[in-house]
C-alpha cells in the first residue's frame, strides 16, 4: 500500500485527496497532510471523514512514499529538491516552481529513485509537443486569456504600477517568455511552465496573456512549429467553483495523472 502525503489542502489538494480515497483504495492510502493554514486541514478532515496525520513538511517527506504538491510555486520550489534528495516521488501541480530550481538536473542525477510527475494541466497537446521534440521544434507560443478577477492579485500589477481595475476591455497585459510569465503570474500560468518543460525550455517558450472583465472562462491557445509540422490547440476551461484561479480541467488532469501512475496501462506519451 502506497503511503500518500499531500502538501496543500486548497482546491486541487482537496480534490486529489478525495480521488485517492475513492479511486485507489486498493493501491494507495492518504496518510499525511501539511498546510500552513490549519483551518484548511480541519475543513478537509471534515469533508473526508477519514484519518490522516497533520505533519510538518519534513515529516511529510520522510514518512510518505509518494508526495503530492498542491500548495504554491514557492512551495514546489522548496519541496522538490528535498523530495529528490530523499529518493521519493512527487506529483507537482505548481509547475512554475520547477523553473526556479537552478540545479535541477544535478539533483535528478544524484537522486536515488526520485521522480517528478507533471500533469498536462488546463491545456491539451503536451503529448504532441513531446513527440515533436524528436523531429525538432522551431517555435512554441501559448496565448492565455483569463478573467480579470482571477489575475487581479498577481505580482505583475504591483510591479507595473497600475491597478487591474483600469482594464475595461480585452487587453494584452503581458508578452515574454515562460520564465518571466511565472515571475509575474506565479499562481496563474503554470501551464506555460509545463509547456516549456515539454518543449524547448522556458527561455524560448513565448507567452502572451490577455485579460478582461468581460471574460468568463480561461482559454489557452498553443502554436507549435517544427520538423513534424504544425500543432494548434485551443482549450476553453470553466474555472473551478471553489477557486477562479484554477481551471476545472487542471483538477481532472491531476487526477488522470495519478490514474496513469497507478494503472498497469499507460495511455499517451
Amino acid at each position: 500500500m502506497i503511503q500518500i502525503g499531500i502538501l496543500g489542502c486548497g482546491t486541487i489538494g482537496s480534490a486529489l485527496a478525495k480521488a485517492v480515497l475513492k479511486k485507489f483504495p486498493q493501491k494507495a492510502r492518504l496518510r499525511f497532510v501539511s498546510d500552513h493554514h490549519p483551518d484548511q486541514i480541519i475543513r478537509l478532515r471534515k469533508q473526508l471523514k477519514t484519518n490522516f496525520k497533520s505533519v510538518s513538511i519534513s515529516e511529510l517527506i520522510r514518512q510518505s512514499d509518494f508526495i503530492i504538491e498542491a500548495a504554491s510555486v514557492k512551495a514546489s520550489e522548496e519541496i522538490v529538491p528535498l523530495v529528490l534528495a530523499a529518493g521519493k516521488e512527487i506529483l507537482v501541480l505548481s509547475v512554475g516552481g520547477i523553473l526556479r530550481i537552478k540545479n535541477l538536473q544535478s539533483l535528478l542525477k544524484r537522486s536515488q529513485g526520485g521522480r517528478i510527475y507533471i500533469p498536462s494541466g488546463a491545456i491539451a497537446g503536451l503529448d504532441g509537443v513531446l513527440g515533436s521534440r524528436n523531429g525538432g521544434i522551431k517555435s512554441v507560443r501559448i496565448t492565455t486569456r483569463k478573467p480579470l478577477k482571477s489575475l487581479a492579485q498577481a505580482p505583475f500589477f504591483l510591479k507595473q504600477g497600475f491597478h487591474s481595475d483600469r482594464i475595461k476591455k480585452p487587453t494584452l497585459i503581458f508578452e515574454g517568455n515562460a520564465l518571466k510569465a511565472i515571475e509575474n503570474f506565479p499562481e496563474n500560468v503554470n501551464v506555460a511552465a509545463s509547456l516549456s518543460l515539454a518543449g524547448i525550455g522556458p527561455k524560448k517558450t513565448k507567452v502572451r496573456i490577455f485579460t478582461s472583465p468581460t471574460y468568463r472562462y480561461n482559454q489557452h491557445e498553443i502554436e507549435i512549429q517544427g520538423g513534424y509540422g504544425q500543432i494548434l490547440t485551443q482549450v476553453t476551461n470553466i474555472p473551478s467553483r471553489e477557486n477562479p484561479k484554477t481551471s476545472a480541467l487542471a483538477i481532472g488532469s491531476a487526477i488522470a495523472t495519478l490514474e496513469k501512475i497507478f494503472s498497469p496501462i499507460k495511455i499517451g506519451t
